[in-house]
């Protein structure tokens, strides 16, 4: 039992220092302060929901705002369980510390299995613990005003939320088991940053779309309205939607088994007990794995040594002929590949603008083909995912991977600072912008035909070293390699002078795109206006910027305490 609690305990503190939501450094005060803003959204939203029974009658329509409460608790431990992607089942580091230790296997799953409720108990708590007041205020008293029945209500909405909190964390630890089952570990480690992204997307971007509906309504999503226009037949969705199962479930259990969809609630429950013995299994077996790989030798791979080495060959003299850039540029790629936590953190950015996406499409008044057509409306999407990807990157490569790694660049500093950073902006235009562009070529060349598509992506493509060259005017640091100050950016003051900008920028770029794909011959005049914009940047940097500040190291902190001159009053300085 001891080491029960010991290693319980353990995992659940792990699980908020993982990659990319790091709490080590005052965790307590952290969680607390999350748990904090949970518990006040969800009662707000509560509130909203279902302050209208407070002088309407509850006719057995309560059901949709529960359904949108438990869509909300789901989507939440949803984006939780993504953000603790790599500590959700035992991994290589567990097994490598646990496995030499006197403990029992059935010790271990266990502990991990109740750590991961302990955790998922602790928001669903914080989201639900004043929201069931405000539910068992206004709900039940339409139903029946007897003290037992509210405490059953009160118990019917507690166990409904938290077994959602449950399934909706505990689908990942399903869909992480078997992505490594049929990939193979591996692969799974390779391609687990790109799964994590995609999903940080959809949960953003699902976001978005519930807080629309919540506040515009279902009747004026234009999804529903164009199946309804289009006689799609839904009466197989709740089959496919497990926040309708859990709502069958809240409503059966207060004595309301009449729903359109009641018996989905075994569909929740059958899934509930499906996944803990999945868990069980999966750990199991991975387990069995690692054991397995520490006996056996890794095997060596061989490569086409001579075309690895000739195409990088040809690369570096055309490209990166300066051997300070070439340094940078590959210290620059390695370094954005390595590390899990910038690479979730530029996803939140590309997951951000994706989700703007819908709100540009819905802003605008569309007729049916101008989702395929060429308008303004399409051709920002490409403008608002290339900026806040730029935005991103601008972000993530002033954050540190290791501090120790600048000492090298210190030693080595060449007189001639600017290859530094034309060797970073190299590395952001092939590595980042190049492949975006490729896929936005695909993209436009199904829609528009590859010659609109042609035109479109080197606008863009251009647009983008102008927008990148504007972002780094001002940079003056090795990427990673320098110390980071959270907060100099001020966005709680500048947000709205950002907004601006940034939907300024947006109509004014497709408003300009959309006259040059008129005349293209006007692209020749905006690829001149651009570099004469670009080069008016370079020669600022070159012969200002760079001489007067070089290469920024370490941040300084602002002074905690400003001294005042009283030795000599002013009077006597000025006589």
């Amino acid at each position: 039992m001891n080491q029960f609690i010991i290693l319980t305990k353990h995992f659940f503190i792990r699980m908020f220092q993982n990659d990319v939501v790091d709490f080590e450094d005052k965790m307590k005060e952290r969680i607390i302060a999350v748990v904090t803003l949970l518990f006040v959204f969800s009662s707000l939203l509560a509130y909203f929901f279902v302050n209208d029974y407070g002088w309407m009658p509850d006719t057995g329509r309560s059901w949709v705002e529960k359904c949108c409460m438990i869509i909300f608790c789901m989507l939440i431990m949803g984006f939780i369980a993504v953000l603790e992607w790599d500590f959700m089942l035992l991994d290589a580091r567990d097994y490598a510390n646990l496995n030499i230790l006197p403990i029992r296997t059935s010790t271990i799953f266990t502990a991990k299995f109740a750590s991961l409720c302990l955790f998922v108990g602790l928001f669903a708590l914080s989201i639900h613990s004043l929201s069931t007041l405000i539910f068992v205020t206004y709900l039940p008293h339409w139903q029946s005003s007897n003290a037992f029945f509210m405490i059953a209500f009160a118990l019917a909405h507690i166990i409904s939320m938290f077994l959602a909190c449950f399934f909706a964390f505990f689908f990942f630890i399903l869909l992480i088991s078997m992505l490594m089952a049929v990939l193979g570990y591996r692969l799974f480690k390779r391609v687990s940053t790109y799964i994590r992204s995609f999903f940080l997307v959809v949960h953003i971007l699902f976001f978005f779309v519930y807080i629309r509906i919540t506040l515009y309504g279902f009747d004026k999503f234009e999804p529903l309205l164009k199946l309804k226009e289009n006689h799609y037949d839904l009466h197989n969705l709740p089959l496919f939607f497990p926040p309708l199962w859990f709502t069958d479930l809240y409503e059966t259990l207060i004595g309301n088994p009449h729903l359109p969809f009641h018996g989905t609630l075994y569909y929740a429950l059958i899934g509930l007990v499906s996944m803990v013995v999945i868990f069980y299994l999966t750990t199991n077996l991975g387990y069995r794995r690692y054991l397995i790989k520490m006996d056996s030798t890794r095997r060596k791979r061989t490569h086409l040594k001579r075309m690895r080495k000739f195409f990088p060959h040809i690369f570096h003299m055309a490209f990166l002929r300066n051997p300070v850039q070439r340094a940078v540029f590959h210290f620059y790629r390695n370094s954005v590949y390595a590390s899990t936590f910038h690479k979730m953190r530029l996803a939140s950015f590309v997951a951000f603008g994706i989700g703007m996406i819908p709100f540009q499409i819905a802003m605008k008044k569309l007729i049916p083909g101008d989702l395929t057509g060429v308008n303004r409306t399409m051709l920002s999407l490409s403008f608002i995912l290339m900026v806040f990807y730029l935005i991103g990157l601008r972000g993530v490569i002033n954050m540190p991977i290791s501090l120790d790694a600048n000492w090298i660049f210190k030693l080595t500093e060449h007189k001639k600072i600017h290859h530094y950073f034309t060797g970073l902006k190299k590395g952001i235009f092939f590595i980042n912008l190049l492949p975006l562009f490729i896929i936005f070529f695909i993209f436009y060349s199904f829609l528009w035909g590859w010659i609109i598509a042609i035109y479109h992506c080197l606008y863009v493509l251009a647009l983008s070293v102008l927008v990148m060259e504007v972002f780094f005017i001002s940079y003056n640091k090795i990427p990673f390699a320098c110390s980071y100050l959270p907060g100099k950016e001020k966005m709680q003051f500048l947000w709205v002078v950002y907004l601006f900008l940034y939907l300024a920028f947006i109509n004014l770029m497709s408003w300009i795109e959309l006259e040059i794909l008129k005349t293209p011959s006007y692209i020749i005049i905006f690829y001149a206006i651009s570099c004469l914009i670009i080069l008016g940047i370079r020669f600022f940097q070159l012969f200002f910027f760079y001489k007067n500040k070089g290469i920024k190291y370490e941040e300084v902190l602002d002074p905690v305490m400003v001294g005042l001159d009283y030795e000599m009053p002013l009077y006597k300085k000025i006589n």
